[in-house]
């Protein structure tokens, strides 16, 4: 498992890709309970644990999906048939990563803000900045996956990864539209 960990963290630095991974079920499997455990901690006070989980489920299916559904396309255009079989390596790349991230992101808010500063109706500028800067950040590592994982630019693993962030975001405004 530690020599999995490195591999994350050499996707992290860009250093390796997500075919550098095992295509383990049960690393995929692992990190999906990872992202559900990771969304159990609740970083600001105010946080509801439930709607981190029902974020973490959305995460995963969109992601999952969006994945598959990606790999689907660029094998129908490609002449071989190389890129449904990267899929349970992807999908652990995307969602390991996520971990790191939001384990990254928990403990700078923990670091750099004082919780009595936390209210209902007001984010401080700390944790605007903190999840501004983590989500820039993840968002070019997300683009170097899908660059290798697609066998494509820089420029277009970064529009698929902000393609895949529109998609979980336009999902969850729908189940949160559902709820309410």
């Amino acid at each position: 498992m530690s020599l999995n960990l490195k591999i994350f963290l050499d996707i992290i630095v860009f250093s390796k890709g997500p075919q550098d991974l095992p295509s383990s079920v049960r690393l995929l499997n692992f990190v999906m309970l990872a992202n559900l455990l990771v969304a159990l901690i609740s970083f600001i006070p105010q946080t509801i644990v439930a709607m981190n989980i029902l974020n973490a489920l959305i995460f995963i299916i969109v992601t999952s999906l969006f994945i598959k559904a990606g790999l689907n396309i660029r094998e129908k255009s490609a002449s071989t048939k190389v890129y449904s079989s990267r899929y349970t390596q992807v999908c652990a790349s995307i969602l390991g990563i996520h971990v790191i991230f939001i384990l990254i992101q928990g403990l700078l808010i923990t670091l750099f803000t004082d919780s009595s500063e936390i209210t209902e109706t007001e984010i401080p500028t700390n944790i605007a900045i903190i999840f501004l800067i983590v989500s820039l950040y993840a968002w070019f590592v997300n683009g170097h996956i899908f660059k290798n994982a697609l066998d494509t630019s820089m420029i277009a693993g970064l529009g698929i990864s902000l393609l895949h962030g529109l998609s979980i975001i336009f999902v969850t405004l729908i189940v949160l539209q559902a709820l309410a």
